[in-house]
């Protein structure tokens, strides 16, 4: 379930730089052949936090189709029509490998207009297809008793379509508010987006957890069917008058600097010894938390009994429980502990919350059901750690380059989270007979590399990597190759 972070969290989205709107005349403004330095031009205005909340409603729909794939689909394809773990791992995590296309729709978005708006169009056709993909992906599990091999194509084409959209969608809402909060209420803006889309997880939680207490296939194919009208009535809500209409393309003015590439980027990083430390730190962690992403509700189902209705009210605890590691760790401990030490403690809370998971069959489901809370105070601390962390980890002369390091470290290792929890859990179950023993095996992989994770923090030096300075060195390789 943790995976929703790197869905929202579009940081090389984040770094954009917008020039405040001058107030000369559309004469004075200059042509992108005569713009220098500059990169934007006249982007946005500045807007008050009704209307930034009006943006975030663009959250509900991200919250209403995570719960229904990732907390519903799921357990459903595993459970209830025994496809293998591995396979649904592998469709979850599909959209990560199309993340490549964030920077690209994101310039795309920068430097071109769609009657007149940057974003908005953008933003309704990725919502769009993100919902078909939606929609595809429950009637293919429909086919699949009848036509395994057809049923399957369906799904994976469901899921391309939906990585397509929620790929598209998390890019441009991060930089629509990057252009309507400015600059110095961006933080701000996006801390706001993140508790909407966490509350709106616990919300839909619920009202799917209702809806589907007499489970059956037709109930399930119809709360698709809302919950794919609700995303997209959502969004149309979160767009109307909430983006500057451009009156002429000129207004946008682009730099004559070429960016360094991003090859040339990730190489020249990671000779940073401590970039690459903290590269590896996150890419384990990312692994290690959200490896139970799609067995967890799966376990509850075979271990528990748990119903489809009991197995969604999972996510509910597992929000609150992030929700509260937030607020508590974000608000008031992590200026007093520290950024390691908080990120300690979120390793140390995820990992006692997977042993919990383990043990919880021998004692009732109401530990397992407190584990799964500990996970999200686990998560939450880490949240708040890693990404303070990752603050002092980025230098502001290239902040994209390099916060886009850090997301690519999230995508890459979402994908292998959700492919080798469930194949752990596959191959364990194949060799042992158990399902227990399956489960338990990936639950206990993942505690310890927890601790993997934890060792490499320790011999992380933030002040080394200021001190080398691997800005200077990007600036450095920029200039070669112009």
């Amino acid at each position: 379930m943790s995976q929703l972070e790197s869905r929202t969290l579009a940081p090389e989205n984040l770094t954009t730089t917008v020039k405040a709107a001058t107030h000369e005349s559309s004469a004075n403004v200059k042509s992108p052949e005569s713009a220098g330095e500059f990169e934007i031009v006249e982007l946005s205005r500045v807007i008050p936090l009704p209307r930034v909340l009006q943006i975030c409603l663009l959250q509900f729909s991200t919250a209403i189709v995570f719960v229904l794939l990732n907390s519903t689909l799921n357990r459903v394809m595993i459970v209830e029509y025994q496809i293998d773990a591995w396979i649904v791992g592998v469709l979850i995590g599909l959209h990560n490998l199309m993340a490549g296309i964030r920077p690209v729709i994101g310039y795309y978005s920068d430097t071109h207009l769609f009657f007149g708006y940057r974003r908005t169009p953008h933003i309704i056709v990725g919502n769009l297809i993100m919902v078909l993909g939606v929609l595809l992906s429950v009637h293919g599990l429909m086919l699949v008793k009848g036509n395994y091999a057809m049923g399957i194509t369906l799904i994976v084409i469901a899921f391309t379509l939906y990585g397509l959209g929620i790929n598209i969608t998390g890019t441009m809402f991060y930089a629509l508010l990057a252009d309507s909060a400015g600059e110095k209420h961006k933080a701000k803006a996006v801390t706001v987006g993140w508790f909407v889309l966490i509350f709106g997880v616990i919300l839909v939680s619920g009202m799917v957890s209702n809806y589907l207490k007499d489970f059956s296939d037709e109930r399930l194919v119809s709360l698709f069917w809302i919950g794919g009208s609700f995303a997209i009535l959502f969004t149309w809500l979160a767009m109307l008058g909430t983006e500057k209409r451009f009156a002429k393309a000129h207004e946008i003015v682009l730099s004559k600097k070429d960016d360094v590439s991003f090859k040339v980027a990730i190489k020249t990083l990671l000779a940073n010894k401590t970039v690459y430390e903290f590269f590896l730190f996150m890419f384990i962690t990312v692994v290690a938390i959200q490896g139970q992403d799609v067995i967890l509700e799966p376990f509850g189902a075979e271990i528990f009994g748990m119903s489809v209705s009991e197995t969604a009210k999972l996510t509910q605890l597992w929000g609150m429980g992030t929700m509260l590691g937030i607020l508590t760790l974000g608000l008031f401990f992590v200026n007093r502990i520290g950024k390691k030490r908080t990120t300690y403690l979120g390793c140390v809370l995820s990992a006692i919350g997977f042993l919990l998971v383990c043990v919880s069959p021998a004692v009732d489901v109401g530990l397992f059901k407190t584990a799964v809370v500990l996970l999200g105070l686990g998560n939450g601390a880490l949240t708040v750690g890693t990404l303070t962390i990752m603050m002092d980890m980025t230098t502001k002369e290239n902040a994209g380059v390099f916060m886009g390091t850090w997301g690519a470290a999230q995508a890459l290792a979402n994908f292998v989270a959700n492919t080798t929890g469930g194949a752990i859990r596959d191959v364990s179950l194949w060799l042992s007979s158990s399902h227990y023993i399956g489960y338990a095996t990936a639950f206990t992989i993942e505690m310890i590399l927890l601790f993997v994770a934890v060792a490499i923090l320790r011999v992380i030096d933030i002040t080394e990597f200021q001190k080398r300075r691997p800005a200077e060195v990007l600036t450095q390789v920029v200039g070669r190759e112009d």
